[in-house]
């Protein structure tokens, strides 16, 4: 019997001791690595941010432009008929968005859904302006149509779309 406590008076405060040094190096091990992670997720945001602002800033800049007024400015020519007008105004809106098809892979599911959505919404516009016009109509009535029409409307798709980006991109910093 004695031997056996003379045993436990060594065994029992080497494992306490053990265990310590364990949890501790434990600890330390799993700050460390959580040290690490935040570096490396701060690298990561200095080298992806930019691009990620950059592609917020593209498709804001696509909105503007694929916007029914800005599209009927640019584009509006005076000898044109309604039926070419219709014509260069959708050939104008899906160059632009598939120019920017890849900016896709730096923004939210949301925000992507939000510019597909004013794309599709716009281009519903454009369609609907010239069945109302009419195909003998000149270019000039197609783009007046269009314009009076996103007077009509509290806020374009297009504009719900830069809100989407906006707030997004506000949120990387």
């Amino acid at each position: 019997m004695n031997e056996v406590l003379e045993i436990l008076k060594y065994t029992i405060p080497s494992i306490v001791t053990g265990s310590v040094i364990y949890f501790i190096f434990d600890s330390f091990y799993k700050k460390e690595e959580r040290k690490l992670l935040v570096e490396i997720k701060s690298e990561n945001n200095k080298i992806t941010l930019p691009s990620r602002l950059q592609a917020y800033e593209r498709l804001v800049l696509l909105m503007e432009r694929i916007s029914p007024n800005s599209l009927v400015m640019r584009l509006g020519t005076l000898e044109l008929t309604s039926v070419q007008m219709h014509a260069e105004l959708l050939k104008a809106l899906r160059s632009e968005f598939d120019h920017n098809i890849t900016q896709q892979v730096y923004v939210s599911r949301t925000a992507w859904e939000a510019v597909k959505n004013a794309k599709e919404e716009t281009i519903k516009l454009v369609n609907y302006a010239a069945s109302h016009v009419g195909n003998q109509a000149k270019g000039v009535d197609l783009a007046t149509t269009i314009l009076e029409m996103t007077m009509k409307l509290d806020n374009l798709p297009t504009q719900v779309a830069c809100d989407v980006l906006r707030e997004e991109a506000s949120g990387l910093y």
